[in-house]
């Protein structure tokens, strides 16, 4: 009997803003191509959300299942928790295999001063599409270091101490094949759908991770994303979430879904959440929008500085981007989400942006504390940046443009900003409603 562990630890909602249940997504992802696939043995795959069990409960029923392999999904808010968890797996049950995947499980992660030590514990890094790979594993007759070492797509090395290494690229699936927890009734009823139309991003911009890692090429046929729609449904889905990094930023991506949706129609029946690149949205996206009752787009600026922009290479357009919000604004509520903290800007630099973004015609201005993500900042950050961050949320902590005392202080002021504009905060955002 082959045994396959798959963790991950769904964070709280900051400041209880969300209502609505929202699982972790990738994780099922994975979870269905495990079960999905024909083996020559036996094969038990256990889903375990450290978010809702606790830990004390999670390990307890991880030991009780003794598993061969351990797959572990982590996001920004789960790395620390997570790295400290396999190795309390370890201590007692010291012959599973740990695969890192998701968002945050990269090599530079695990090589970073603030994680060496814990990151011992990592068997394999999986950078991309895990649906594969947990395929190959499951499939392979034998399950040992070796196993993983020549498993193409993970990175492996001989010690803690020595280089990472690949045994090659792994071909992956094609999307239409990517089995869907949503269609094989694998997901919660009445909880927040998401979707993908594709993967990637055509953009590379420094303190996003959404580009790095696969091009914004492949797509979701139609037909999928159709199932989708209607599994949905079944599923009494409140609201959907579109996962891609951009509603027109691939515009196959976007035709196959308004296809879709011409045919399945649920949309018009849930909440509708994306982001889009206003100054690229064209007519067919504004109609698209208003026939399904958009409740939330999200607008990214981070900063009306084109010197900070083009530092994080970031592409804007200053003489279109408010003529295409007020376009937008016409057809679906607004955010416009800024970043606070990002290398080259100032406390200034910030306070202008923010003050230019509340004279927009958008329903609310979220401001983000800056995060050092993995793909991102933690990778691909100027070393005169002189980035410090938080090793248990990865936030900024202080750069070459703004000292520790700057970004606490500016917490502070927004606070009180957005306290007076009645609007609300978390821990690490404000959103000031208008």
């Amino acid at each position: 009997m082959r045994r396959l562990a798959l963790v991950c630890a769904s964070p709280p909602f900051d400041a209880d803003e969300m209502p609505l249940p929202m699982p972790s997504y990738g994780i099922h992802r994975v979870h269905a191509a495990a079960c999905s696939d024909d083996y020559a043995h036996p094969v038990d795959v256990r889903f375990f959300d450290l978010g809702k069990m606790g830990q004390a409960q999670g390990l307890k029923a991880i030991l009780d299942f003794s598993p061969d392999l351990v797959g572990f999904s982590i996001y920004v808010w789960s790395m620390a928790s997570l790295l400290q968890f396999a190795s309390d797996i370890r201590a007692s049950h010291p012959g599973a295999l740990f695969v890192f995947g998701g968002p945050s499980a990269r090599r530079d992660v695990f090589d970073h001063p603030h994680y060496r030590q814990a990151g011992r514990v990592v068997d394999a890094v999986c950078e991309g599409d895990g649906e594969a790979v947990i395929q190959h594993l499951m499939r392979s007759p034998k399950l040992d270091r070796g196993t993983l070492a020549a498993t193409p797509g993970l990175w492996t090395r001989h010690d803690s101490g020595s280089e990472w290494q690949a045994s090659g690229a792994l071909v992956g699936m094609a999307l239409e094949d990517v089995p869907s927890p949503y269609q094989l009734g694998m997901m919660p009823e009445e909880a927040v759908a998401y979707l993908e139309t594709y993967r990637g991003c055509p953009l590379s911009c420094n303190f996003c991770a959404w580009g790095a890692t696969r091009p914004a090429r492949d797509v979701f046929p139609m037909a999928y994303i159709e199932a989708e729609l209607n599994a949905f449904r079944a599923l009494r889905a409140p609201a959907v979430f579109l996962l891609d990094a951009g509603l027109n930023l691939n515009g196959k991506g976007f035709r196959n879904l308004a296809e879709a949706q011409s045919r399945s129609g649920f949309l018009s029946e849930a909440l509708f959440w994306a982001e889009i690149y206003p100054t690229m949205a064209k007519p067919e996206h504004l109609e698209f929008l208003a026939s399904v009752g958009t409740a939330y787009l999200g607008v990214g600026l981070q900063s009306t500085d084109e010197r900070v922009l083009r530092a994080h290479s970031r592409p804007f357009d200053m003489l279109r981007f408010a003529p295409a919000v007020e376009e937008l604004s016409k057809v679906a509520g607004l955010e416009i989400q800024i970043i606070m903290g990002l290398p080259e800007d100032t406390p200034e630099g910030f306070r202008k942006t923010l003050d230019y973004a509340l004279t927009l015609p958008a329903s609310s201005v979220r401001v983000y504390h800056c995060l050092v993500l993995p793909d991102a900042l933690l990778s691909r950050a100027a070393p005169t940046w002189n980035i410090d961050f938080a090793p248990h949320n990865m936030t900024m902590v202080s750069n070459n443009t703004w000292s520790s005392l700057d970004l606490m202080s500016m917490r502070d002021e927004l606070t009180n900003r957005v306290a007076k504009h009645g609007g609300t905060s978390g821990e690490y955002w404000w959103s000031f409603r208008k």
